[in-house]
């Protein structure tokens, strides 16, 4: 057997362990709004009408195009794309950082397995991994920015320029968490470099690390323009209740773990500038996301210091006592993350943790029992990107009105509404309205909308059908 099959092998057996987890938790009724979002959209672009006009910009473009191409395979077996390319991903990575720790680092076998399982066990790669392909690819991107900037430093070579530039466009492109690893890596990126990099010229150093993602970003803002599609609003989440305790004790276990392994090479500063500069970017971008919530749950916008824990690992200086020395970190790291989600679990971890431990909790009720109780139904208006949950409950949207059809777009620019069924999301008390179909009609959240009688509620939604005549 060729040394590419074996490891092929390995990958497949990481991939089917991942896929069960996933399955686990998709039995206990848990899919992340992420993945949930994600999919939705790839059911609307493969299985919606050529004339689909969207309101919300395709970002981030990376783990759509990847949902997308899996969308498009044939057969279906009723798996969340987005967990296949999550789990793809992640096994992958797990690959990458084995053979890093194994070859680049001397580790034994033992301990780089064991180094990796100890990482790939931890409850908060295991949630990320949970919440589809966005931050998997955050993790790679950050996984990659950070080597790149450790042997930039060490080498200067252009490769390794390109694999800091390239790790930066990968996060960036991956989720709206990338762009704060980009802004938190700017001032940290004159810390690693070279003096004579900055010596020749500062400025262009820095160009030529950040100039790919200042282009991607730009280009996405100006394709927005052109179609008039709103981008600004999906790089931000919806705000958790965290107070600034909850926040720090989440990162509690990580940050202070970076910082001992970059400090391990404070004898070695060509080693220490730039991994306390890598650790710096993240810990930067973690804070950052504080105030601009670009990623809403903490647990999630911590696990990029996996990334730069594993590069930290990588260079740490060989002796008998690493392994053990670094196992037992490992192990302290698992000990206090277990603890950490017990004392500040917030908002969707708190679900993810409870089934993960087998509690089931079916959130998707309501929604799935709306959808059933219209089987059999045809042109139901529905905002497909402000409900996604709908759109994975129906499975597909041959079914529904969505934007760009003639009788969804003429009854939202001010004319009538004609279409057979109308399916809303029910309001509850004051809070805001974000469903368009609602926003121009909201004779609808209270049952009384000309035309048309309800003809089914629950706790989440409201179905009305056009009366005759």
């Amino acid at each position: 057997m060729s040394r590419f099959a074996a490891w092929l092998i390995f990958q497949l057996a990481i991939f089917s362990l991942l896929m069960l987890w996933l399955a686990w938790l998709e039995f206990n009724g848990f899919v992340s709004s992420a993945v949930t979002d994600l999919w939705a959209r790839a059911l609307v672009q493969v299985g919606g009408t050529g004339t689909f006009s969207a309101s919300d910009s395709f970002y981030p473009p990376v783990p759509f195009a990847l949902t997308l191409l899996v969308e498009l395979l044939p057969g279906n077996s009723g798996v969340p794309p987005p967990f296949l390319v999550a789990a793809l991903i992640a096994s992958t990575t797990l690959v990458l950082w084995f053979l890093n720790l194994r070859v680049a680092a001397g580790f034994s076998i033992l301990g780089a397995v064991l180094s990796v399982l100890l990482i790939g066990l931890n409850p908060y790669f295991l949630r990320a991994v949970s919440d589809g392909p966005e931050m998997m690819m955050i993790l790679l991107g950050t996984w990659v920015f950070a080597r790149g900037v450790v042997n930039l430093r060490l080498t200067g070579a252009a490769p390794d320029m390109m694999k800091v530039a390239v790790g930066l466009l990968i996060v960036a492109l991956s989720d709206s968490f990338g762009l704060m690893i980009s802004f938190g890596a700017l001032p940290f990126m004159v810390l690693a470099a070279r003096p004579s990099m900055l010596e020749r010229s500062a400025a262009g150093y820095l160009v030529a690390l950040f100039f790919p993602v200042a282009a991607a970003i730009g280009s996405l803002l100006f394709v927005s323009s052109i179609f008039q599609s709103s981008l600004i609003p999906r790089l931000f989440e919806v705000e958790e209740a965290v107070s600034p305790g909850e926040y720090f004790i989440i990162v509690s276990g990580l940050l202070p773990l970076g910082f001992v392994l970059a400090l391990r090479n404070l004898s070695v500063m060509r080693l220490f500038m730039p991994t306390i500069a890598a650790v710096g970017s993240v810990s930067g971008a973690y804070f950052l996301n504080y105030f601009f919530q670009a990623e809403s749950d903490p647990v999630i916008a911590s696990v990029p210091i996996l990334g730069v824990v594993v590069v930290c690992l990588r260079f740490w200086p060989p002796s008998s006592f690493r392994e053990p020395i670094v196992l037992v970190l490992l192990c302290l790291l698992m000990v206090h993350s277990v603890q950490a989600l017990r004392i500040s679990g917030t908002g969707e971890t708190d679900e993810w943790a409870r089934a993960a431990l087998g509690h089931y909790s079916d959130l998707q009720g309501p929604t799935r029992m709306a959808a059933q109780s219209l089987q059999g139904k045809a042109g139901i208006m529905l905002d497909v990107e402000r409900n996604p949950e709908m759109v994975v409950a129906f499975g597909d949207v041959s079914r529904l009105l969505t934007s760009g059809q003639p009788a969804y777009d003429l009854a939202l620019e001010g004319g009538r509404l004609r279409a057979p069924y109308i399916l809303v999301p029910k309001v509850m008390g004051m809070e805001p309205v974000s469903d368009r179909i609602l926003r121009r009609f909201p004779g609808l959240a209270s049952g009384a909308q000309a035309g048309y009688r309800q003809i089914y509620q629950n706790s989440k939604w409201q179905i009305f059908q056009r009366l005759e005549g």
